[in-house]
């Protein structure tokens, strides 16, 4: 059943090929909202989890790419922004496949005429471009910090306790994490300020859902689909919006 009518949706990080990966409420947000255009804002699916040998794939995975081809079909637009963990397909940007084009930026115009500047934000992460091995590091124990919050919240739960993020404290407590989310921002924002025609930027990439005003740019971060979910939407008058997706 439809709930609610979009002009666009944008979403990032959904890292099919982990078991991390919350397909399952992907897939019921896509089919209870409609909309005109979908963004696919990087790290859709997760091919460096091949090179490290726990890539797991099940029907949802498979369910949700079919229709989101479906819905290319049919005349919703499809933007597919390459992220890091899928950059093989920089090699095919401003191509087609199935009616899905692949860019690695876009600039995406709202119904009420603002210009957004849409990309996955890799770009911007000092980290990956300067120590890689670093960066390797850093990726896995997130993954692995990922894989211990699941356990440790099916404890939690069977103590009838809510759901904790380990990922998310140390993103607003530990001061080095605070210091990279914070220089990552205004990396973005700097970018954008080169084109004094845009208004706001839509990335995703740090797992940290935002919307914000920084130097009179307005930021959006898609945010993740691997532990809390959201969304940027825009509505049918051009508001740009953050959701975070509820049980």
């Amino acid at each position: 059943m439809i709930t609610m009518k979009y002009k666009t949706i944008f979403i990032s990080d959904v890292h099919l090929g982990t078991t991390v990966s919350q397909t399952d409420k992907l897939l019921k947000f896509l089919k209870e909202n409609e909309f005109e255009k979908l963004y696919l804002v990087g790290d859709i699916v997760d091919m460096t989890a091949i090179r490290r040998r726990y890539f797991y794939w099940n029907e949802d995975n498979n369910t949700l790419l079919q229709k989101i081809l479906r819905m290319a079909r049919k005349g919703i637009q499809v933007e597919y922004i390459v992220g890091n963990h899928d950059i093989f397909l920089e090699f095919f940007a401003h191509e087609y496949f199935g009616n899905i084009g692949l860019k690695e930026r876009d600039v995406h115009v709202t119904a009420n005429g603002t210009r957004c500047l849409v990309m996955h934000g890799h770009q911007f992460d000092g980290v990956i471009k300067k120590m890689p091995l670093l960066y390797w590091l850093g990726d896995t124990m997130y993954d692995f910090a990922l894989f211990i919050n699941i356990w440790f919240n099916r404890i939690r739960y069977l103590l009838g306790k809510d759901y904790w993020s380990l990922s998310l404290y140390l993103k607003t407590k530990v001061k080095n994490v605070v210091k990279f989310i914070g220089n990552y921002e205004q990396l973005v924002i700097h970018e954008v300020k080169k084109d004094t025609s845009i208004g706001a930027v839509i990335v995703g990439h740090i797992h940290m859902a935002a919307d914000k005003e920084i130097s009179r740019i307005r930021y959006l971060n898609c945010g993740c689909w691997t532990e809390f979910c959201s969304a940027v939407v825009e509505h049918e008058d051009g508001r740009l919006e953050l959701l975070r997706i509820e049980e």
